[in-house]
């Protein structure tokens, strides 16, 4: 008991720190690659005097929630976990750069299971602007894909213009003074590597890169190879790590 207590202790004196340096990471780490995301958590540790490794992963997440998301589709390298985290947890609208295709597709199939009405629509749509203001006013998961640019009609959602009108919130979606529904969610994606976005709308958005590393590649097969020659290892896994959680909540 007296060791269980002293570990809690430290576990509690480190709890700012660890959760200052997840929302750094949220918050400036999600378009950098896996080197200069590692380099930057070590200096941003020297400067805090944490002496453990920090994983990002780990301290958001559960190992039961990551599971869930590598069978909703998630690749199984530690950049498509962090940046799985990252597009869920940002409190701004993040922009999701995914030349496979792999995120839109995971995150379709995590927002359904979550029960959201999920719509999925690009700007170049001839219905672009009623799909946007449908789904503001009624508070629907809005998908865009194809991303080249900001149209404008997206920067008050994007700076999160909100005018209290009595009990309710509005905001301007074009020439339109739009009801606003707190569940209204946004997500920007695009396959170009090298879009270009003004500084006005860069400050504004969540970068999230899954352009594949050469070890982001090497942990996706290195997955993909466990799961097709040795099946019974993943199950058993996702078995021994259910059991952890289980014996936590009790």
């Amino acid at each position: 008991w007296d060791s269980q207590c002293r570990a809690l202790d430290e576990e509690l004196h480190m709890l700012p720190k660890l959760s200052l340096l997840a929302a750094a990471f949220n918050v400036y780490l999600g378009g950098s690659p896996e080197d200069e995301r590692e380099s930057q958590i070590q200096k941003w540790q020297k400067i805090l005097n944490v002496q453990d490794a920090f994983l990002f992963q780990r301290f958001m997440k559960t190992e039961s929630q990551l599971l869930q998301y590598k069978a909703e589709g998630l690749p199984a390298d530690d950049l498509s976990i962090q940046n799985s985290i990252v597009i869920l947890e940002t409190s701004q609208v993040p922009l999701i750069i995914d030349p496979a295709s792999q995120a839109v597709e995971w995150l379709k199939t995590h927002l359904q299971n979550q029960q959201a009405t999920v719509e999925v629509t690009t700007l170049a749509h001839e219905r672009f602007a009623t799909t946007f203001e449908l789904a503001v006013r009624f508070g629907k998961t809005l998908i865009v894909t194809e991303v080249d640019k900001v149209e404008p009609m997206l920067y008050p959602i994007l700076r999160n213009d909100l005018m209290s009108a009595g009990p309710k919130k509005t905001v301007q979606v074009g020439d339109k003074q739009i009801d606003w529904q707190d569940s209204f969610r946004l997500y920007l994606v695009t396959r170009d590597t090298h879009i270009a976005l003004p500084p006005d709308a860069k400050n504004l958005i969540n970068e999230v890169n899954f352009a594949i590393t050469r070890s982001g590649l090497e942990g996706q097969l290195l997955g993909v190879t466990i799961q097709h020659e040795k099946p019974e290892l993943e199950e058993q896994k996702s078995k021994l790590l259910h059991q952890e959680e289980e014996y936590k909540m009790q």
